[in-house]
């Protein structure tokens, strides 16, 4: 069984002060109560076809979203000489990854799991556009401290960026908060979210035709401090790593990473201050030059770039101005709710999606 910590060390103020607020009031996001049910899907072994159902979610207030339902049995394995696996991912010395003859089709879905001893899941969406016979990309977005998968998908909008650019997308839930080697004071977190989120990544792998090579993961708040640990401990699965409004802490990744960046000015949760030097962190791992670039400035964003960074690796920062803890598809966040603290001329899903595209894994 799994140890969860409860941890109160020292962080940043910025980081904790309603980041890690009451799970009764989340630090960001249109409240509201949960209406509809979710399919609970129990996934057979690889290669079994299963009809995808629907998962009616709305966001609540800070809700729980607690796993029900059988387990997924993956059913990868680690293939013969010249073979491959029954989960559609080449064996060792095998051929290049086939795709799973019966696997999963469009739609929305939630999935149960166990890791480590704990009940968990994640939704996948999957576009219409997906025919199974094609690898397509997967892109994890992971949402923040005592929030759920359904506000991470409501306030990204990225469903329609899919819809776009024929990707997957798993929305996978934390215990409370992540332990994205470290965890917020006021938080709960599983010991090894890098290990469950990379089990997420090899259970989709295993039941739809993934291009292993473009697999990315981006987040916000709580989930970007996240979503960027994977680039710093998992940078042979995840090919670029983004976020919004999260930095990370110190890290060592084994090959420069790909890194899109997004901050409001008016963040009042995990602060503004903290944005440059998390950059600047990333341009250096990476051998870019000092010197950013700007490339893109319209409304009330600008984004710079780091280039000639090591193996073609590049390092995005957008600033929004006046923009609170949100993302900027999201009208309504900031204190209160308030309108005033959302931004809706620019769209950071779409840029980063674009951004992503262009860099698999070497």
């Amino acid at each position: 069984m799994t140890r969860i910590r409860i941890h109160l060390g020292s962080i940043a103020m910025s980081f904790c002060v309603a980041a890690c607020s009451d799970p009764s009031n989340p630090p960001s996001g249109p409240a509201g109560t949960a209406t509809g049910g979710q399919t609970s899907v129990a996934v057979p072994t690889a290669g079994t076809a299963t009809t995808g159902g629907t998962s009616n979610v709305s966001a609540g207030t800070g809700g729980s979203f607690p796993a029900t339902g059988g387990n997924v049995s993956a059913g990868a394995s680690t293939g013969g000489t010249g073979g491959t696996d029954g989960g559609g991912k080449a064996g060792t010395g095998g051929s290049p990854a086939t795709c799973p003859s019966s696997g999963w089709q469009g739609g929305k879905q939630t999935i149960n799991t166990t890791w480590d001893g704990e009940a968990r899941e994640y939704v996948v969406y999957i576009p219409a556009s997906y025919t199974g016979s094609t690898p397509v990309p997967l892109m994890l977005v992971i949402h923040g401290a005592h929030n759920t998968p359904a506000m991470a998908e409501s306030w990204s909008q990225m469903n329609t960026v899919a819809d776009q650019g024929g990707f997957i997308i798993a929305y996978p839930a934390g215990l409370d908060c992540w332990n994205s080697g470290r965890i917020l004071g006021g938080c709960m977190a599983a010991d090894d979210d890098v290990g469950f989120l990379k089990n997420v990544v090899a259970e989709v792998e295993s039941h739809a035709c993934i291009d292993t090579k473009r697999v990315y993961a981006t987040g916000i708040s709580n989930g970007a401090m996240m979503a960027q640990h994977l680039g710093c401990e998992a940078a042979d699965i995840f090919a670029a790593v983004g976020g919004v409004a999260g930095p990370t802490g110190s890290c060592s990744p084994s090959r420069p990473v790909s890194v899109f960046y997004v901050h409001g000015t008016e963040d009042s949760t995990v602060g503004y201050s903290s944005a440059q030097p998390n950059v600047t962190g990333w341009a250096d791992r990476n051998g870019c030059s000092s010197t950013p670039t700007e490339v893109y400035s319209q409304g009330s964003t600008t984004c710079v770039g780091y280039q000639g960074c090591t193996a073609g690796a590049e390092v995005e920062f957008c600033t929004v101005t006046g923009m609170g803890h949100c993302w900027p598809e999201d009208e309504n966040c900031g204190p209160g709710g308030g309108p005033s603290y959302g931004v809706t001329d620019f769209k950071a899903s779409p840029m980063m999606w674009e951004f992503f595209s262009r860099h698999p894994l070497p």
